[in-house]
């Protein structure tokens, strides 16, 4: 890449705007461009992959040779010192990219076994890397899942692709990179994909609601970070106009640049184990796996993290999603290279492992990709439609930890939610005690709990299962689910209460207060049901304990939403992702009394609330397809 009438322009386009920091450079970018950067006033944001073998299968093709690392670097280097930033996994995890065949033909069949093969990958690509260390390491995932691996090894910024239909939803995406910053003290962003895999194509040109919900929606979540990928996309060089998405990205930056900062009110911590694995399960498929380069079968918990991500994002599930348009009957451009519904043969090891996911329904809307394509640039078709976003249950106030998390660390949160295969250590069961003595609600289920436990959880679990037909919470009416359970009998020194008991009147849920704070016991194991992910007993019981916590509230349509604090304002974000009107009211709870004033953060229009104590209470209408600020300020 080289200065010339095609980048140019872009970049002129770029410092008018006056919100872009950075320019992203391939290896074979020239000097003379680089130059041209720093004269700008730009960081050079080097893109080239750490990982040897990486380099090898994704730069020969693309550009006619394997870099050499030390002299991309050096070059860069020569030109603005140690002042660049190296992004150094490049969506290895996923589409256009892809892992090298060596760790695709490992096939791992246990998590344990999957996580040794991608440490084995990661520490490779940071041997490589340590000549550089001094630099500012960044590293680009495609799953979510890759969050915590990356920021474990010292990189300064982990980011997560989203907004394309070959990765998960951005509320799972914001969780765990938020979470993995504070677990391991790194930035976090969001990759901003204009890909879109049902057209083959990308989507600068159309309308840009499904755009500017996601950049709105992870700003206000604390994105430190953002990637537009495709800068060249943002500007046509040959009508000289910025691109629709473009133009709205501009306007979101100005309106965003003068408004003060706040932190997002995250109040919840949900634990994994360390080995996870775990990816947002893609409707369509057949059965859940884990890790998605070894598809890894579930073991014990994994499905109850569907259900828990499921319930606390629903809707979720339906982001990756390659077939909105249903079946085509050419599909000999498919969505993309490599990814959950497909890996052709440039991505496979070998033919056996290149396999396309039929289409969900076997019936469709066009011929091929192409046919799509046409239509909804020449008819202006909204994706968005066809491009679902998960809402919330009790807001987007969940950050991912895994096991390996501080106690330090814990303390930044008022629950702890325990889920999946965790082995509950020595180590970190004296850590979750010293987490509810000082305040905080810990939930816990059987499974990760067992006999052991008994001194501490107040309730002594039996090594056995038996079968429930209903339950009761306390007194509210008989629930009638079928469930597993492990039978249990309370300490009678604990004074530990029964939340929810079957028709048997055996414990199901058990509170017991330690210290300030309290544990909560789920007796179902994993607390899934049979035959959904998550059993309702449990789902009573995130609803009790998560609740109690949330700083917000939503009563109408179910919506996204999410809320921040500063020293002088509070800012709630909903989004409505449906396409017709919705009309709801947003609840603030703990809300400061000199916070007097409320306005449309985005467009200064004033807005009515009500205040009653110490909550605020706003009526709200939304338009389809649109996220609205709302800010509380002094004046």
């Amino acid at each position: 890449m080289k200065p010339s009438a095609e980048t140019l322009p872009v970049l002129d386009w770029l410092q008018a705007c006056g919100w872009c920091w950075g320019i992203g450079v391939p290896p074979d970018t020239s000097e003379e461009m680089l130059k041209e950067i720093r004269r700008r006033g730009w960081k050079i944001v080097q893109e080239i992959h750490a990982h040897p073998a990486t380099r090898e299968r994704h730069c020969k093709p693309r550009y006619g040779t394997t870099f050499d690392l030390n002299e991309v670097l050096r070059r860069a280097m020569g030109v603005a010192g140690d002042e660049i930033v190296w992004q150094m996994f490049l969506e290895d995890d996923s589409a256009g990219v892809g892992f090298p065949f060596h760790l695709l033909k490992a096939k791992p069949r246990l998590h344990s076994q999957a996580q040794a093969v991608f440490n084995e990958y990661l520490d490779a690509a940071m041997t490589e890397s340590e000549p550089f260390s001094h630099l500012q390491r960044w590293g680009v995932a495609g799953f979510a899942s890759s969050a915590h691996a990356y920021a474990k090894r010292g990189l300064n910024c982990v980011i997560i692709e989203r907004s394309n239909d070959d990765v998960e939803d951005l509320q799972t995406a914001i969780a765990f990179a938020r979470g993995a910053s504070r677990q391991y003290g790194c930035q976090w962003g969001i990759d901003l994909s204009l890909w879109w895999g049902v057209v083959h194509g990308c989507v600068m040109d159309l309308p840009a609601s499904f755009h500017e919900r996601h950049w709105t929606i992870a700003h206000f979540s604390g994105a430190q970070v953002f990637r537009i990928e495709g800068g060249s996309l943002l500007y046509s060089t040959s009508n000289r106009k910025p691109s629709v998405l473009a133009r709205s990205l501009n306007q979101f930056a100005k309106a965003v640049q003068p408004l003060k900062e706040g932190s997002p009110e995250v109040p919840v911590a949900v634990m994994l184990p360390k080995d996870h694995g775990w990816i947002t399960p893609p409707y369509w498929a057949a059965s859940g796996h884990a890790w998605n380069y070894a598809c890894v079968r579930y073991r014990p918990g994994d499905r109850g993290l569907d259900g828990f991500f499921g319930a606390a994002f629903p809707g979720s599930v339906y982001a990756m999603d390659p077939f909105p348009l249903g079946a085509y009957q050419d599909n000999t451009v498919p969505a993309s290279p490599f990814s959950l519904s497909c890996v052709t043969s440039q991505y496979a090891p070998s033919p056996k492992d290149a396999w396309e996911s039929p289409p969900y329904l076997p019936f469709g809307k066009y011929p091929s990709r192409e046919k799509a394509r046409e239509d909804f640039l020449e008819n202006q078709i909204d994706p968005s439609t066809y491009r679902p976003m998960g809402d919330s249950r009790w807001g987007d106030i969940f950050d991912v930890l895994t096991e390996e998390a501080s106690e330090q660390v814990l303390q930044g949160y008022s629950v702890l939610v325990l889920l999946g295969g965790i082995q509950m250590t020595q180590v970190l069961r004296s850590q979750c005690q010293t987490f509810a003595e000082q305040g905080g609600s810990l939930i816990c289920c059987a499974g990760i709990v067992g006999p052991k436990d008994a001194s501490w959880l107040g309730v002594h679990l039996e090594p056995e299962l038996r079968v429930g037909r209903m339950w009761q919470w306390q007194k509210e009416p008989w629930i009638h689910e079928a469930f597993r359970y492990v039978p249990a009998s309370l300490s009678l020194q604990s004074q530990a209460q029964i939340l929810a008991a079957t028709h048997a009147g055996d414990p199901l849920v058990v509170r017991r207060s330690i210290g300030n704070g309290a544990v909560y016991t789920c007796l179902v194991p994993w607390y899934e049901a049979g035959h959904t992910a998550l059993s309702q007993v449990g789902l009573r019981l995130f609803d009790e304990v998560i609740r109690s916590v949330q700083p917000v509230s939503i009563i109408g349509r179910p919506v996204e939403w999410l809320s921040q604090r500063g020293p002088d304002h509070r800012t709630v974000v909903v989004a409505n992702h449906d396409e017709s009107p919705w009309n709801g009211q947003v609840i603030l709870f703990r809300q400061e009394e000199e916070l007097s004033v409320c306005r449309d953060a985005l467009s200064g229009e004033a807005l009515h609330f009500d205040r009653e104590d110490n909550i605020a209470k706003i009526s709200l209408a939304l338009p389809g397809h649109c996220a609205k600020v709302i800010r509380f300020t002094q004046s």
